[in-house]
């Protein structure tokens, strides 16, 4: 296990009780685990949130379970979890499933009830203070798997050191309890033996043998440099949440406190400077809070700031966390700002961040004339491969800007980071970059199906329910069905496996819907772009439905999204993926070659 940073983000649900009754608020603890350490989230599998809470507690023991029934080999593991859950709460009254962690019979871990949560047991010792790990099976009769066995000492040992667990304090359930077994004589034995622990110290043992490369981003690097780019300056800043410091610090809240630097004003792209507003909302002009600065929303009345906004500012800083998607309307706030800088003679200072799709994922055409627009501003692929830095360089260099224009850009690279890495390997905090991107994986799932989620009125993608970006469902589809259909195309990557939920809002709000749920087994070969067409393909081999042409009145804004109707033209012909793949991957290998000029950081 290698070494890493032990982070734990306190998020907090609202749940709303009805007008007589007020708002609970729920403190639910995120985990970030080490890079070998594979987790299956609450979110990946599906958990639905907490209606009802328990007293916090903190964590000093770790104690193992088995589930205590035998479970077959190929059972479906995550309908196993929900049915968990909902048996949790309906028969017994439980806030959620009474475990912290789960493990299957092939070693995968999934995440339970939230860690800070005491968990529950029909047995009479107190839980409090207790990290429950259960492995699914019954271990009187069953027996263990080397696979399991790894597993398990994996997570106990990032729990014990997380919470600085006692190796005395790690026991069985029987350890506690005269009413139970559990965790069954073929799993309790190793714990007997002190073969598990052995493993658990020789996994500890690691942690201390590497040092990992922690990226610092734009921000950190200038703030190490006395910020020495900004002295003398009136500095207007353009950013969002998602302009912070490891530490979860605001980059606003950084410079306005920095001696060195003369902050004068802030510009709030999609979403607001503090993140207060929603997805296409207008904003207007506003003084922050917190600073007394002015705010000038660049998703308002203009998306390009104006010379009277510009009047207070020698350079523009832009601090914001993209997710590597031309559609994802910041870099296109970028671009505007670059070319309202060279309109007005201001400077550009980039501080860089993570491409959260890593640095070597190309995939898309290049948007064509008649389709450019703000969520199609720039002649680049969909999916571009470069940190938002790189973009800028490349938009600068290339005349890609409005009427050629060149801004005075500087770009602050970060440290560490080379392509290969995806978010969760820079081990920085992810702040979620608008309400349905909450993940650091959620980038991922935007690409591979936000293109067909435009044809509102027709689908569900997830949006509107816990795994936004994640599903493809209706109210008339089979998932049973559909999942068959799209795993025998046999996309490198991805699993597809029947769902059924009911929207909270938007489409299918109140409705069940029917579909499938995508899993990512491959971030590094998975092809992105397609997947959302071989959905259309399988509801048209399946259905004899063209799902595309049920909406005609989003064409535009499909259209607009992809660059191009010729995508959409061709598609409709046959309803095939093969027919469109040469014309989604024309550009590909051309804008590759030209986009490494501007290459900030090495591919390992």
């Amino acid at each position: 296990m290698k070494n890493f940073l032990f982070v734990s983000i306190i998020s907090s649900i609202l749940i709303f009780w009805g007008c007589s009754s007020g708002t609970q608020i729920i403190n639910i603890s995120e985990l970030e685990y080490p890079e070998d350490l594979k987790v299956i989230t609450r979110a990946k599998w599906g958990w639905q949130p907490l209606v009802n809470s328990v007293p916090q507690h903190i964590i000093n023991k770790i104690t193992i379970h088995h589930e205590g029934e035998e479970f077959a080999e190929g059972k479906d593991m995550i309908q196993y979890l929900r049915n968990l859950q909902s048996w949790s709460r309906s028969e017994k009254k439980w806030i959620d499933i009474p475990y912290h962690f789960v493990i299957d019979l092939n070693g995968n871990i999934y995440e339970a009830r939230p860690i800070n949560l005491p968990g529950d047991t029909n047995t009479e010792y107190d839980v409090r203070g207790h990290a429950l790990i259960c492995v699914v099976g019954n271990y009187e009769i069953q027996t263990i798997k080397e696979t399991q066995l790894k597993a398990l000492a994996k997570l106990i040992a990032f729990l014990k050191q997380k919470y600085n667990v006692d190796y005395k304090d790690i026991k069985g359930h029987k350890d506690y309890s005269k009413m139970t077994v559990c965790p069954g004589k073929n799993l309790y034995k190793y714990l007997a033996d002190g073969s598990l622990l052995e493993m658990v110290k020789s996994e500890v043992n690691k942690t201390v043998e590497i040092v990992p490369v922690k990226v610092k981003t734009g921000i950190e690097v200038l703030r190490d440099r006395n910020f020495d780019i900004l002295k003398d300056k009136r500095i207007g800043l353009v950013t969002n949440p998602t302009g912070v410091d490891s530490k979860l610090k605001s980059t606003i809240d950084i410079l306005f406190e920095a001696k060195e630097v003369n902050l004068t004003a802030l510009y709030g792209p999609e979403h607001g400077v503090r993140g207060n507003y929603s997805a296409g909302d207008f904003v207007d002009f506003y003084i922050d809070d917190a600073t007394k600065l002015p705010v000038y929303s660049l998703y308002g009345k203009t998306r390009k700031p104006n010379s009277d906004m510009l009047k207070d500012v020698d350079v523009l800083v832009f601090d914001i966390q993209d997710i590597g998607s031309r559609s994802y309307t910041y870099i296109s706030t970028m671009g505007l700002i670059m070319e309202a800088a060279a309109e007005n003679n201001k400077e550009v200072i980039i501080l860089d961040r993570p491409n959260p799709l890593g640095g070597n994922r190309v995939e898309g055409n290049l948007v064509e004339d008649g389709y450019y627009s703000f969520v199609s501003q720039f002649s680049i692929p969909y999916v571009h491969g470069l940190t938002v830095g790189e973009l800028a360089k490349l938009l600068n260099e290339e005349g890609l800007l409005n009427n050629k224009v060149k801004c005075n850009l500087t770009v602050v690279p970060m440290e560490g980071w080379t392509r290969e890495m995806y978010f969760e390997q820079t081990k920085l905090p992810w702040v979620l970059t608008s309400p349905h991107v909450p993940h650091n994986y959620s980038p991922f799932d935007y690409a591979l199906s936000g293109i067909i989620g435009e044809l509102r009125g027709v689908l569900s993608i997830g949006v509107g329910y816990t795994i936004p970006f994640q599903t493809f469902a209706t109210e008339w589809i089979n998932g049973e069905e559909l999942a068959k259909k799209m795993n025998s195309y046999n996309l490198e990557g991805v699993i597809f496996r029947p769902i059924t939920y009911q929207p909270y809002y938007g489409f299918g709000k109140d409705k069940m819907l029917h579909g499938v749920e995508v899993y990512i087994t491959d971030y590094t070969n998975i092809k992105l772009m397609p997947i959302q067409f071989y959905f259309a393909q399988a509801v048209n081999e399946l259905y004899g439905r063209n799902i595309i042409s049920e909406n005609e009145g989003r064409f535009d804004m499909f259209d607009k999204v992809l660059g191009t109707s010729k995508i959409r033209e061709l598609f409709m012909q046959r309803l095939m993926v093969d027919d469109i793949l040469p014309y989604l991957n024309k550009d590909v290998e051309n804008f590759r070659t030209i986009s490494k000029k501007y290459y900030l950081y090495k591919c390992y």
